[in-house]
């Protein structure tokens, strides 16, 4: 049966339910709907070739096993049942002969996926609260909170946007780029830099201001073990419905301004921009490969080139790509085959990311992985790991980026690591936040 309940009630509920189990919730903020897992029948967790299966029955590992092998094995096993978590981006190397040696300061599994005990959709707009799988919620579960208010000033962080340092090193390593593109190495790069702090209070709480400053459509929230996700992500990665096969690529990113009249100037120069648009035909191009390794013959269309959509405190430029999947392709199938998202790498794809593991100084993580669920009948959707803090054990990450070809000005992509952290930086306004620059 269904439950009314309010926003701000639904909030606390998923602040309680975190407190006690695993949750998962993918919510497209710009109209409050979300999709939420509670509790965990069953956990697939990986970290290099080292697979650990939980369930009722007690845990299994498996050493020297590719996680795209465990992840077909654990999709086999829990056919026709919903599977939420994140695809971090170190799986690429179970694609491809990939390495990752860098400094791992978050030290997150690279697969954490899980069989939810129960699963719920919320429709805020109607206040409508329905249990899809699994059994009723408990009446205390339901009942109002002694105060339903979700204090933004209940989390306090503090946190370097970006010192000097951190720029000339920024500034160094997109020339080093650009030499290995004059040279043919590549012709586009995604580079990125992790920001790292301190943190108090209710993850949670962050994660509502980040909603509140800036909705965006592929939002999630993740509470499991010592981890909390706050994910404030515009970008589809892959989406699956039937046979159809969707992505969103998103390359092209311009602030937001104070007035429309503004916001109109800047969408139009970002539209116009021959660098941001040979920047996102790019991926389009790489998406649009990935997908013809699991599409029918000439089924891959793009629907949608270069469309600009203002998220918050971002314009960004989006394009839309679409392909029929051949008879026989499994979801563990095609979501291998696009992984991880071009947007993210650079083309081509693995002489990007292999320049990456040497350029960055960081082991990415769930950071430009993907975060997301597959349902029963075997569809799934997942977006991009962007504009993410994770919080864990007083400790705060939050990366940033951008896309790297022979045009780009240093100076001016370092620039955007900074619109695209204000997800956080203006959240921590919201959040009355204590933080340093």
């Amino acid at each position: 049966m269904p439950h009314f309940i309010a926003p701000a009630h639904f909030d606390a509920l998923i602040r309680r339910l975190s407190g006690q189990m695993p949750v998962v919730m993918l919510e497209t903020q710009q109209n409050g709907d979300a999709l939420v897992a509670a509790g965990a029948r069953a956990i697939l967790q990986c970290r290099d070739h080292t697979a650990t299966f939980h369930k009722a029955s007690g845990a299994i590992t498996r050493k020297k096993q590719n996680p795209w092998h465990a992840l077909h094995d654990f999709r086999s096993e829990w056919s026709g049942q919903w599977m939420f978590g994140y695809l971090g981006y170190d799986l690429k190397n179970g694609l491809e002969r990939l390495h990752s040696a860098n400094p791992d300061p978050v030290s997150a599994p690279d697969l954490w996926l899980m069989v939810p005990e129960r699963v719920l959709r919320y429709a805020a707009g109607s206040g409508t609260l329905d249990v899809t799988e699994g059994p009723e919620l408990p009446e205390t579960w339901l009942a109002p909170p002694t105060n339903l208010c979700a204090t933004a000033d209940a989390f306090r962080f503090e946190i370097e946007t970006g010192t000097e340092t951190d720029r000339a090193r920024y500034l160094d390593i997109i020339r080093q780029a650009q030499r290995a593109i004059f040279e043919g190495d590549y012709y586009e790069i995604n580079l990125s830099r992790q920001l790292s702090g301190t943190y108090e209070g209710d993850p949670f709480a962050l994660y509502a201001a980040m909603r509140a400053r800036g909705p965006v459509p592929f939002g999630a929230w993740l509470a499991f073990g010592d981890f909390r996700v706050c994910c404030a992500s515009p970008e589809r990665f892959l989406k699956r419905a039937g046979n159809r096969l969707i992505s969103e690529p998103i390359k092209g990113t311009a602030p937001v301004a104070a007035s429309d009249a503004e916001n109109a100037q800047i969408a139009a120069a970002l539209l116009a921009s021959e660098k941001n648009r040979a920047e996102n035909l790019m991926v389009v191009d790489l998406v649009r490969h990935d997908f013809s390794a699991v599409c029918a013959a000439g089924s891959v269309q793009v629907p949608e080139l270069f469309a600009i959509k203002k998220f918050g405190t971002v314009h960004q430029m989006i394009s839309t790509v679409t392909g029929e999947l051949r008879s026989g392709v499994s979801s563990v199938e095609a979501l291998a085959a696009c992984f991880p998202m071009g947007s993210m790498t650079g083309a081509p794809k693995i002489s990007a990311m292999r320049d990456i593991e040497k350029l960055e100084t960081y082991r990415r993580g769930i950071y430009s992985g993907a975060i997301g669920y597959i349902s029963p009948e075997d569809d799934f959707d997942f977006n991009v790991v962007i504009r993410t803090a994770i919080c864990r054990n007083g400790r705060l990450f939050y990366a940033t980026g951008g896309a790297i070809t022979a045009d780009s000005e240093p100076a001016e992509e370092w620039d955007e690591t900074l619109v695209k952290s204000r997800a956080l930086t203006q959240a921590a306004v919201s959040a009355t936040a204590l933080q340093k620059r």
